[in-house]
Order: structure tokens, then sequence, then C-alpha cells
């Protein structure tokens, strides 16, 4: 009997919740329909007001007011645009939680209904569902029934969760609800996890967990970093993030343009573009790592892109290459690079007089005196375009006495009587752009120069990295030689642009980025120390959020003990770290799997999901690989899987297990220009992959000739780990060592 009454009840609360969103929906369709009336009148005014001459000041002074008028409606208009796409999210399904909290102190029993934003009845001002990045909601993901807590503005407020709910609400209708007495009930969680993917990343704010919740309403330090087991929901909590920040500082102007996602490609940007308008929030900036690179280093033509660098080492048996990227992203390399910076500015510098009408107005002396003692801690260039504009503005003042000494030259010389004053202007001009020639022969610099340096002059190097653990063998040559050329052939490749554009910001510092206020790294493990260096140049005043997995690596130049470097980096700063053990991704046994495939296994708690154990299929041809993933295809898809994923080892392998695909099932090949993940299948490399999930995962020949280095373990880590409820392991022939 109590039961049904607390049925009713429910019942009760969800129709009148409907009602006001679906009064408030109308209320808003109304006012939309006056705005736009408005707006056109203000736009006729402006017409008719606007002057017809650039001159007419005063049709100009009349219009004005009008355009300020248009703008504050269009503010306005938007305004109620973004309310009423958030309120049409939120009439299917109101709410998904609920807990009755009574606060330390008071009898009084408030019941918290938790949605995407918060409802206030504007007669009575109660609020009928609080927005899930309201402090009070933080109690719902983080607490069980019993004594709780919250931040709130004023301070912490104690007190006791007597009631803890969810629900399931499909297009109006209360399908079920239960009390539960864990943090979130894990057959809510695990009927989130087991439903089928889609081609766009979902949100998770039915079902975020305590330890994700912490992270996403951390604003306690300046870097966050978290390190998170593949499937652990790092993307989605940096997306949450995001939403709570633009939530929880809207009242210290943090706006959306203010915040700057780094996104590994542009598939992976596609996938999660979704999120934070499903969140209410639009989208903020997002650049692609490469743009990144290409924005930043200007004219320097580069040779590949980071996937073809990873793909390049990964089959790479070179010793020098593999040194010359293991020697490039040490942070040993940032101490030389940095010594070599001031040992250029105190002795590659050939600072010269400048004389003018016969005199010295600077001596070397003095200028490099000034140039080294500026106390603005400017960029190298910068210092020097500074002493560039002293040495012309003091030639300035003496020009007209020089140009008539030199029209009484003019004159007591034959030839040019009758264009004294034209052939005098002449030989002032030609000896101004002397001098200035001789000027820009120590102020102006190239950042590509001094790193060419660094490997020309073999001594320099020997000098510069002293007392440094630097293994400076033979093959050290061979990398000098190797760098020289491709400078001097105008090739820069991916393990050189990290310290050129180290040099570039330091020499002439950055002017762009200056408005962003919080970034966030994806991917993170995929970053020397020396893109970090790059990243806090690049961002001076923003925050961090940044997110990884060590595991993950794919780049042979990295130490994966990166993480502990951040401190080093980002000294000065409070850095908070998080570490996030438990993945959800997968099912149990795709899980343990998994884990079983690397080396040093991280503690890793797998979500007991379960389902099918991975299948390991062994064929004898590459065809016959295709063929029987396209049958298993066919049928998942009648099963009701959307997505499917054949992950190829390299880009060679990718583009021709499409090229035989294509021709007896519907294929899509993803290579890191594309940008859209199908439901269907998709045909990518575990590096492209990165980041995604997929209903089924097909790796493609994991046999013992494929998959035999360390990095190819993590290649396969990465490869199985994309799987949520089904993983298909091919070989041709045996399968490869780590899966045994």
């Amino acid at each position: 009997m109590e039961r049904t009454n607390d049925y009713q009840l429910e019942l009760k609360y969800l129709n009148r919740t409907i009602d006001f969103i679906e009064d408030e929906i109308y209320r808003l369709k109304q006012m939309i329909m006056v705005e736009k009336s408005d707006i056109r009148k203000l736009k006729e005014e402006v017409l008719n007001y606007a002057p017809t001459t650039p001159n007419n000041f005063d049709r100009l002074v009349e219009v004005n007011p009008y355009i300020n008028e248009l703008k504050k409606h269009i503010v306005y208009y938007n305004e109620i645009l973004k309310n009423l796409k958030s309120l049409n999210k939120m009439v299917s399904s109101p709410y998904f939680g609920r807990f009755d909290f009574v606060e330390s102190g008071s009898d009084l029993l408030e019941k918290i209904y938790i949605g995407l934003r918060t409802l206030r009845d504007p007669d009575t001002f109660d609020i009928i569902v609080y927005d899930w990045r309201a402090p009070i909601s933080s109690v719902f993901y983080r607490f069980e029934k019993g004594r709780a807590f919250y931040e709130a503005p004023d301070g912490i407020i104690e007190g006791d969760v007597v009631l803890k709910r969810q629900y399931k609400i499909e297009n109006q209708k209360l399908k079920y609800y239960f009390d539960c007495n864990v943090v979130i009930d894990d057959e809510i969680l695990r009927e989130a996890l087991g439903r089928n993917s889609t081609a766009k990343m979902r949100t998770i704010v039915e079902t975020i967990q305590k330890e994700q919740d912490k992270i996403i309403r951390d604003v306690d330090g300046d870097v966050l970093v978290v390190q998170g087991v593949a499937g652990s929901g790092k993307t989605s909590i940096a997306l949450h993030r995001i939403a709570y920040l633009l939530y929880f500082e809207k009242d210290k102007n943090l706006k959306k343009d203010d915040i700057l996602i780094i996104s590994p490609n542009k598939i992976f940007s596609q996938y999660i573009k979704n999120v934070l308008p499903e969140l209410g929030e639009e989208n903020v900036n997002e650049i692609i790592f490469e743009d990144f690179v290409k924005n930043a280093i200007g004219d320097v033509v580069l040779v590949e892109e980071r996937s073809d660098y990873v793909e390049r080492l990964s089959s790479c048996e070179d010793k020098v290459m593999l040194d010359s990227a293991r020697l490039k992203n040490s942070s040993e390399f940032i101490m030389v690079l940095d010594r070599l910076l001031s040992y250029y500015e105190r002795n590659m510098i050939e600072f010269k007089d400048v004389y003018y009408d016969g005199k010295v107005l600077y001596n070397r002396y003095e200028l490099k005196n000034e140039f080294l003692n500026d106390k603005m801690n400017r960029p190298i260039k910068k210092r020097l375009k500074r002493l560039e504009m002293k040495i012309f503005d003091k030639i300035h003042p003496f020009r007209k006495e020089r140009l008539s000494k030199i029209e009484r030259f003019v004159e007591d010389r034959k030839g040019h009587e009758f264009e004294v004053k034209a052939y005098s202007r002449f030989l002032s001009i030609k000896e101004m752009r002397r001098i200035k020639k001789q000027v820009n022969s120590f102020t102006d610099i190239n950042f590509l120069d001094i790193y060419r340096l660094l490997f020309a002059d073999k001594d320099l190097f020997k000098r510069l990295s002293s007392g440094l653990n630097l293994d400076l063998s033979e093959d050290f040559f061979k990398i000098a030689e190797l760098t020289c050329k491709n400078i001097d052939d105008g090739k820069v490749y991916y393990e050189d642009i990290g310290p050129i554009l180290y040099l570039k910001y330091k020499v002439e510092g950055v002017t762009a980025y200056k408005q962003i206020k919080h970034v966030v790294i994806d991917e993170a493990q995929d970053y020397s120390q020396i893109f970090y260096e790059i990243f806090k140049l690049s961002f001076r005043d923003a925050k961090f959020t940044i997110l990884g997995d060590v595991n993950q690596t794919l780049d042979k130049g990295i130490n994966t003990a990166f993480y502990d470097l951040m401190e080093k980096v980002f000294a000065g700063k409070r850095i908070k770290k998080f570490f996030m053990g438990k993945s959800y991704r997968s099912t149990y046994e795709i899980n343990e799997f998994s884990i079983g495939l690397l080396k040093h296994p991280p503690k890793i708690t797998p979500f007991e999901r379960h389902g099918d154990k991975p299948q390991l299929v062994r064929k004898y041809s590459f065809e016959e690989i295709c063929r029987s993933i396209a049958n298993n295809a066919s049928e998942l898809f009648a099963d009701g899987y959307k997505t499917i994923g054949v992950i190829a080892k390299t880009k060679d392998e990718a583009d021709r297990v499409y090229d035989t695909m294509k021709n007896f099932v519907n294929v899509k090949l993803l290579n890191s220009k594309d940008d859209e993940v199908i439901e269907g299948i998709n045909i990518i490399t575990p590096y492209g992959a990165k980041g995604l999930e997929f209903d089924v995962a097909f790796v493609f020949n994991a046999s013992s000739e494929n998959y035999r280095t360390e990095y190819d373990r993590n290649l396969l880590y990465i490869a199985c780990t994309r799987a949520l409820h089904k993983l298909v392991i091919y070989s041709l022939g045996d399968f490869c060592k780590f899966i045994g």
C-alpha cells in the first residue's frame, strides 16, 4: 500500500514537472515571436536612419541608439533560444535522481530532484529540479543514506540523507524507480553501459561515479592531472568538467570562448561534439593538435603529421632514428636548449658600432650591455627590436642636419647641379639603407638557424650538454648530420617540432591565445615534456585539465613517467593529481583479457558487466579474415549492434583491409584527415582509435609476425580496449606472444 501511494506521489510530481516545462516552453515561444517582431522593426529603423555617405555624422548619431537597442534584443533573443533548447531536451525526461536531505539543526526535509538544469517556479520560487552541477547535487553522486555534506558558497553544509532514489523516465513516462543504498546503483550503471554505442559520445550525467564527481567539481588547483586506465571515462569527465566550470564560474565571467580543448585528431573531435550541447552548453573552442602546431610554427614546412611519425617509429629498426627521437624528447634536451639560448645571446650575436654623420652613436659594448641587462625579461628578438628602435630614434633628430650636409656636398660636385635636392635625398635614403642593413645584421635572428647551430657545431653541443645524462655516442654525430641535412633541405620531421617551437617561443615570444583561461588536454600521454613547456608558454594565464593513460603511450621517444614531471613543468602552480583505476567501457571479460596483455598491469578494477569472452580466430589468408569479419558484421547488425571497429595495425594494413572489404560490404576507412565515425563498419588504426569505442572490435591479424615488440604490445592493448560488448581477434597463423 505504501509503495502504491509512493508511486502515485511520484507520478503526480512528474506530471506537475512536465506541465511546468510545457508551460515554460509555450511562454518562451511567445517571447521569441515578440522578440523576432521587435528585431525586425529595429532593423528597419536602422536601415531608414543609416547614413548614405560615410561623412554624414548627423545621421550616424541618429542611428546609433537603434543599433545599440538592436544588439540588446539579439542578445536577449539568443538567451531565450538557449533556454528553449534546454527545456525541449528536458521535457521527455525532466530528472533522473532524487535524495531527501535534512540539514543539521533543522527538522525540514528537502526533496532534491536532479536533472540537466534548474527549474524554479516563478510564483513560489521553489526549485522543482536542481541542476546536476549545483553544489547540493554533489550529495547525490557522493553519498549513501546517512551523514553527508556539500560545499556551498557560504561554507560546508552538513546533514542526513534519508532517501536516495533513481528514475527511468522516457517520453514523459515513468518506467520505473528504485531506492538505492550505494553511490550510484550498479543496475542503472550496468544498463547505461550495456546500451549499444552510437557514432557520437553520450553524456554520463545520470551515472557519474563518486571518484569522477570529485574530478569534475575540483576548482582548487591550477593544474588538474588525471591518470586513468582505458575505459575509465576520462574524456567524458573532461567534457562534464567543462560544463561544470561554465556553470560554477559564470559569475567570474568564464565563457565558452575562454576554454580550449586540444584534441588528438579530427575523428575524436567529431566524436565528442554532441556532449556539451546535450548538457545544455554550447561547444567551446577546440583545436586539433596538428593545427595548433601549424599555427604556431608559421612558415616552417612540416613533412609529416604526428600519426605518420608514430607509425614510422613503430616499424623502425634504425637505432639512429630511435635515438634521435629519444634525445629530442628528453627533459635533458630542454636544458640543452635553454643553455643554447643563453650561450647564443652572450656569444653569437655580433653587435657592431653604429655610426651616423661620422660619429659613433652606439658602440658594440654599449649595445650588448643594454641587451643583456634588459629588466623586462623580454624574448631575445623583442629585446633586439627594441634596440633597433632606440638606434633609429637617436638618428632621427639629426637627419635634417645630415641632409643639409649632403646637399652642400652635392652642390660642390659636378654632375648633379640641377638636381641637388633630389640626388641628396637619394644619397640620404641609400645611407639609411646601409645603416639599416648593418643594424639588421645583429637584430634580425632566426630560431631555425639557432637550432641548426646546435647540431652543426658538435663541440658546442658537448659543452652545452656537460653534466647532463645524455649519451653522446657515435650515433649522435649521425643524428647531428641528419638534422642539419633535413633543415637545409627545408624538411622538418615531427621529432624536431617540439624543440623548434620551444626555441621560437623563447626567441620571438607568443602572441596568440591570450584570452584562454582554461585548457583541456586529452590523450596527454602522447606529449613529451617539451610540449608541456610549449603549452605553458602558449597559455600563460590559463588553468589546465590534463588527462591520459601511460599504458596507451605510442611514442618511443616519450618517457612514460612524464606525469611525475608535471610538478617540474608547472612549478609554482597548485597541482592536483587523480588516479582512476576503474574501467567501465568494456565487459568484465574483455577488461580482464586486455589487462593481461600488459607487461606491468596497473591496478585496474573492471566493472562487473559480464559478456562473452574475447574470441580468438586463426585464419590463413588475408581475404579469409576480411570475409569472416564481413559475415560476422551482418549477424551483429541483425542483433542490434550499431558500431563496429576493424582495427588494423598500420595505415598500410588499414588501406589494404579497406580495399578488400569494400568489394563485399559497406565500410568506411577512417584516417587523421577524416572526421566522422559511422554507425556501421569503421576501419581504423590503434592510434586513430584512441578515445573511441565500438560495440564490437575486430583486431585484424594479431599474429606473431605482426605484433612482436613492446611497442606492439601497447598497440594491441589499445585495440582491444576499444570494444564495449564483443572482442574478436584474428591472426594469420600463430597468435603473438602477448596473447599466448
